[in-house]
């Protein structure tokens, strides 16, 4: 469009760029600044076309097209059912990175462009982090929290409900790896956790013990812990479903230490100040420990890893170590498989009694 050409209604010179401006019956006004006229011209037919159908359907709030992405998030955050999520603190973490990164970015505007350009952005570093890349499974953990906050936003109608989060997003990772310690490597840890303290050395020892999750092992209160059967329930799990893990008799004996000591709160691992580990200490002390030991390309997960490992390379069945592990598919269990392959199962030694007396 020439400069002199008429402007529809809606749409303004301001200088050398273009003004377009919605007003829709229903909703506050919708505005925007464009380079060109046309593309000023373009954005206010679609708007408008937007919010006409969302008013017709009667599922988008008023001030809709004036809505950030980063209003959108902070909705989302303040939503009672969602400060109750056991994942809640993780998905602030990572929305922290979407807010000044995109939260002035229109709603109408946010599409697939923008996230395409956002997964590029946290694939070439964290801004958080200097220049260090993010791996892809962080960076689709990432952009996992921000497609909760919009499939939140459509059913709350802040999002236009035929705005679905676009597809084939995720990058590709790579299949996910089996790490545990072998005996020196886990002999000399436990001697490091040891002389670290009472509290570190116990949450060593469950973690070995019972294959919980980090989240999990935060979270325990000592009302979760039954001495007497030797047994602890997790509330808050991964698939969100209680269910309770065997105490060894080591793991007992650490807790029952840690709660000898002078300070002693509702959740079983408190710093000497009364306060409870947060991942955040945690990782500083295993970091502490790990280095000290000199055990390296090991993260506090693999725990969990050690603790099936050991009970696969002792005849346990991949059905009992998905047990152990809380495994909601037997398919995350097979990563243990070629540990107990060609062990003796349950009911072989009948099969060859039967065999030899046939």
């Amino acid at each position: 469009m020439s400069r002199r050409a008429k402007l529809p209604p809606g749409v303004y010179r301001r200088g050398e760029k273009f003004l377009a401006i919605i007003r829709l019956k229903g909703f506050d006004p919708a505005m925007k600044m464009h380079l060109t006229a046309d593309e000023a011209i373009a954005w206010a037919a679609a708007t408008r076309k937007e919010l006409t159908t969302q008013r017709t359907r009667g599922v988008a709030r008023r001030d809709v097209a004036r809505l950030t992405v980063g209003e959108l998030i902070r909705e989302y955050l303040a939503d009672p059912k969602v400060k109750g999520l056991r994942s809640f603190e993780t998905y602030h973490d990572r929305l922290d990175w979407w807010i000044p990164a995109y939260g002035a970015t229109k709603v109408l505007d946010f599409g697939v462009l923008a996230i395409r350009e956002a997964r590029a952005k946290l694939a070439s570093r964290d801004t958080r982090l200097g220049d260090k890349k993010l791996a892809p499974a962080t960076v689709n953990r990432y952009l996992a929290a921000m497609r909760r906050v919009w499939s939140w936003g459509r059913n709350a109608g802040l999002v236009p409900t035929d705005r679905a989060w676009p597809t084939d997003l995720m990058l590709s990772e790579p299949r996910g790896r089996t790490r545990y310690l072998s005996d020196v490597e886990l002999k000399a840890l436990l001697e490091a956790a040891r002389k670290r303290g009472v509290t570190e050395y116990a949450m060593l020892i469950v973690s070995l013990a019972t294959g919980v999750r980090q989240g999990e092992l935060l979270r325990l209160t000592w009302a979760d812990v039954d001495f007497e059967r030797g047994t602890a329930r997790i509330l808050l799990t991964k698939n969100d479903e209680s269910r309770p893990v065997h105490l060894s008799a080591a793991a007992i004996s650490a807790l029952k230490a840690v709660k000898k000591l002078p300070v002693v709160g509702a959740r079983c691992f408190i710093d000497p100040h009364g306060e409870p580990y947060t991942k955040d200490t945690l990782a500083y002390w295993w970091n502490v420990v790990r280095n000290e030991v000199g055990i390296t390309n090991f993260r506090w997960h693999d725990l969990r890893h050690t603790c099936a490992s050991i009970l696969a390379q002792n005849r346990s069945t991949l059905l009992e170590i998905g047990s152990v592990l809380g495994h909601k598919s037997p398919s995350v269990t097979m990563r243990y498989a070629h540990l107990v392959a060609g062990a003796p199962v349950t009911g072989h030694a009948a099969l060859d009694e039967k065999l030899r007396g046939a």
